[in-house]
């Protein structure tokens, strides 16, 4: 299932509107092939997400709603597991039912000294005060022979009751995939994300900065990407920002070019530059081992479920792609390669990308994508011109690129493929649909 990353250096550039419209350009060039599982617009900006808005299609349940879950349920379960092993271990060593070089012993030990319990409602549970005293403890304890001071301790907890109770909360600890995921019969792709209340935006902050509660989502997340064909994130501006991790899972980026005017196209180059360095670093520290806190976490589960031979070609192997945006004319583009080539070969990376950059798509700057947006509707099937162009991006999503050109081309090879693709007449059409603008 290809998973393709949408991204722009900042906001007000277009991503968002491209991702809604491509992800209906997927729809329709699936044909007979489409179902409700063929298309899903992920909206990953969890701060500030706008595309129910735009569409006016408000799901049942949001991420919002998704991190109460995983806050009040999911992470507590979780942590009540956690737990469970390490007393069943304590109490085995106790008992001297094993000894003190068990491995599992090591393990457990481990994992008491570095479970995080400030996110634990302590309260809420029947086992609590005794819990509390145990990590209170825990800065005393260094060695397996110290775990002998809690004996007094681990006999006020009734393991018994406690699985008991354990087992009452798993029942309903974990999020139903369906309740997120809202089809939008008119435009025949899902929409996974939706709106913030304004009274919970404190709150949500503070829990998609936690990396336990990210880690959950993340887990949710790769869980309904195993579901869908083809899977759009719309990614926060300027990239996956917290959600970084998710490069283990992306097979494509398409940067948007912002090609208004100098600056921005100055801008979208040094957002791609960065991006690349981004991800060389995390490839370089996947091969050697170094990634720590989330990205290891996720990686590692990751491999878990895929295997580590599927993991490391996802990662070695992603595709980069450029589409650009707010075109007047065909120079612009052309003025845009030669500098972004030039930009590659000072920085000594234009040969090891060079066929690894592809030119997906552009879009001219047009009235009429404005006026839908403002409507929470798709300019999608409103101009067979600008249809051409966002099929192009799907058509190339779709072949994985395999006939779309790269840097290495010449400027000529681009610009008549992407005429040529444009379903005949696009660039004869180019100066009319630039010449319309308000």
């Amino acid at each position: 299932m290809p998973v393709i990353s949408i991204i722009g250096p900042k906001g007000g550039i277009g991503k968002t509107t491209l991702s809604i419209n491509t992800a209906a350009a997927l729809t329709r060039s699936l044909g007979k092939s489409l179902n409700h599982d063929s298309v899903c617009l992920f909206d990953l900006d969890l701060r500030l997400p706008t595309i129910s808005s735009i569409l006016e299609s408000h799901p049942q349940k949001t991420f919002y709603d998704l991190f109460e879950t995983l806050a009040n349920k999911t992470y507590q379960v979780d942590f009540l597991q956690s737990i469970y092993r390490i007393l069943t271990i304590f109490n085995a060593y106790l008992n001297k039912e094993v000894k003190r070089d068990h491995p599992q012993l090591e393990k457990g030990l481990a994992l008491y000294k570095n479970l995080n319990m400030e996110l634990f409602n302590f309260s809420d549970f029947t086992f609590g005060n005794e819990l509390q005293e145990l990590f209170l403890e825990r800065s005393q304890i260094y060695t397996v022979g110290q775990i002998r001071v809690l004996r007094p301790l681990l006999k006020k907890i009734d393991m018994v009751q406690f699985k008991h109770i354990l087992k009452k909360h798993e029942a309903n600890s974990r999020p139903s995939a369906d309740e997120y995921i809202n089809y939008i019969e008119e435009f025949k792709f899902s929409l996974l994300g939706g709106e913030v209340p304004i009274l919970g935006k404190r709150n949500h902050r503070k829990r998609i900065n936690e990396p336990a509660f990210l880690l959950l989502f993340l887990e949710f997340v790769n869980d309904l990407i195993e579901r869908f064909n083809y899977i759009i994130l719309d990614t926060p501006a300027g990239g996956v920002n917290h959600l970084s991790s998710l490069m283990n899972s992306i097979d494509q980026v398409l940067f948007i070019f912002d090609m208004s005017n100098n600056i921005a196209v100055n801008g979208s180059i040094d957002a791609l530059h960065s991006f690349i360095d981004y991800y060389e670093d995390f490839y370089q520290d996947y091969k050697e081992g170094r990634l720590t806190g989330l990205d290891k976490a996720y990686v590692n589960r990751m491999i878990a479920s895929k295997g580590e031979e599927a993991v490391t070609e996802t990662i070695a192997n992603k595709k980069f792609g450029i589409i650009f945006n707010r075109c007047q004319q065909s120079k612009e583009i052309d003025n845009c390669l030669d500098q972004l080539r030039e930009y590659l070969d000072t920085l000594d990376r234009y040969d090891e990308y060079k066929d690894r950059i592809h030119m997906v798509g552009m879009v001219p700057h047009h009235k009429i994508i404005n006026i839908t947006n403002n409507r929470g509707t798709l300019f999608y099937d409103k101009d067979s011109a600008l249809s051409n162009c966002i099929n192009l991006i799907a058509e190339n999503i779709i072949s994985a690129n395999e006939f779309s050109p790269t840097l290495s081309n010449s400027n000529d090879d681009i610009l008549e493929f992407l005429q040529k693709n444009g379903k005949g007449g696009w660039m004869s059409r180019f100066k009319r649909i630039a010449s319309s603008l308000g």
